[in-house]
């Protein structure tokens, strides 16, 4: 685990390893603004501007595929389960 110091005016630097594997993976540039959290004691920190992708209804086709069964019959089985767990 890299160690870095708290400085007097709250800065810190950021290990280059860690920079450089955060700007390669997390599409972060340097000079982009960043929102920063405290929860639980950790500090968080986050694109301000996350990329959004455009896209199309039917790149959403297929997405539940298999989730509630395979067959019809084990579909309305799962569904009928759910309908049971509801309280009225």
């Amino acid at each position: 685990m890299a160690q870095v110091k708290l400085r007097e005016k709250g800065q810190v630097t950021i290990p280059a390893e860690l920079l450089h594997e955060w700007t390669a993976t997390h599409q972060v540039a340097i000079n982009d603004s960043l929102e920063v959290q405290l929860a639980n004691g950790v500090l968080m920190f986050t694109p301000s501007k996350r990329p959004t992708a455009k896209r199309d209804i039917m790149s959403f086709a297929g997405i539940g595929k298999g989730l509630w069964g395979s067959t019809p019959a084990e579909i309305d089985l799962t569904l009928q389960e759910l309908r049971r767990s509801w309280t009225r």
